[in-house]
């Protein structure tokens, strides 16, 4: 992934050294999210018009704050397959 655009106006927050959350200064919206020990980018989804988005589980549940009753898989972390523990969390 690369920032062609509006660098400098790209807050972060972290609460964890898991995960970078990347912000719109202006605007307030989240643009994409780093995971750095596990050399993953997340994008947000709405941030690229043209995708055609269909989501088959929730990675870094364990994380969320706002629970999603949707039927996908929530994982704890990210698949076993990528470096995670593999561990799915109750819905």
């Amino acid at each position: 992934m690369k920032v062609t655009r509006g660098e400098d106006n790209i807050g972060t927050y972290n609460k964890t050294d898991r995960s970078y959350r990347k912000w719109c200064k202006t605007y307030g919206g989240h643009v994409f999210t780093q995971h750095p020990g596990f050399g993953l980018i997340d994008v947000y989804a709405a941030v690229i018009p043209d995708l055609p988005f269909d989501p088959h589980l929730h990675v870094f549940y364990e994380e969320t704050v706002l629970r999603i009753r949707d039927g996908l898989p929530k994982m704890a972390d990210i698949p076993a397959e990528l470096g995670g523990s593999g561990r799915t969390l109750p819905e």
